[in-house]
């Protein structure tokens, strides 16, 4: 789902929530916290992996599918193509006029079925003041992985602290409903200071 308009910035590493009352991923909806975890794009030879962000300006999105539900005739079924309906309310017979071409000799892959009904649809636009759709992925209890993207210094890390997703979905020390202890102080990939880190709850 869309980034809540007024989210500009968001990091691998960094928690959000899958708030789908509201459509959109924000730090307030209900549920817990979904690590974001965007595929890595860099488009300058010099840069590196760490230095990739999603930033709201690098994105302009402007349709988030290309069906939107609300203009789809959804009283027609597709396994009666070409036969019979049933009206869902009433389940009386519906004739369906005959819309696909019989089978051809010529054409070995031909499908006299396609799954669906030419119709006119609108593509879904994304919600107002929204450009960019992280990739975010579930946590569970028992994952391990090594990150920086904690809201304190490396150096005051030591093995035993929990920490817990703050008010921007940052790691930082403190008590919440989902935890991390630090397992290891640890490097990343590139010797940057990081944290090895286990969830806990």
């Amino acid at each position: 789902m869309p980034a809540k308009a007024d989210i500009q910035l968001l990091e691998n590493g960094q928690f959000v929530k899958y708030d789908y009352a509201e459509g959109e991923v924000n730090f307030t909806g209900a549920g817990e916290w979904m690590m974001v975890f965007n595929e890595i794009k860099l488009y300058r030879d010099d840069q590196l992996d760490c230095e990739f962000a999603m930033k709201k300006d690098d994105y302009v999105a402007r349709v988030y599918s290309p069906l939107d539900p609300a203009t789809v005739d959804w009283s027609k079924q597709s396994r009666y193509f070409g036969g019979k309906n049933y009206d869902p309310d009433t389940g009386a017979e519906i004739e369906i006029e005959k819309v696909t071409a019989k089978p051809d000799m010529y054409e070995l892959h031909y499908n006299e079925d396609p799954f669906h009904f030419e119709q006119d649809t609108k593509p879904m636009m994304m919600p107002a003041g929204t450009n960019m759709v992280p990739r975010v992925f579930k946590t569970n209890v028992g994952d391990i992985y090594t990150t920086n993207m904690i809201n304190a210094d490396r150096d005051s890390l030591k093995v035993g602290d929990v920490l817990t997703p703050g008010a921007k979905g940052i790691l930082e020390v403190a008590e919440g409903d989902m935890k991390w202890q630090v397992v290891k102080v640890y490097t990343m990939p590139d010797h940057q200071k990081g944290v090895k880190i286990l969830r806990i709850a």
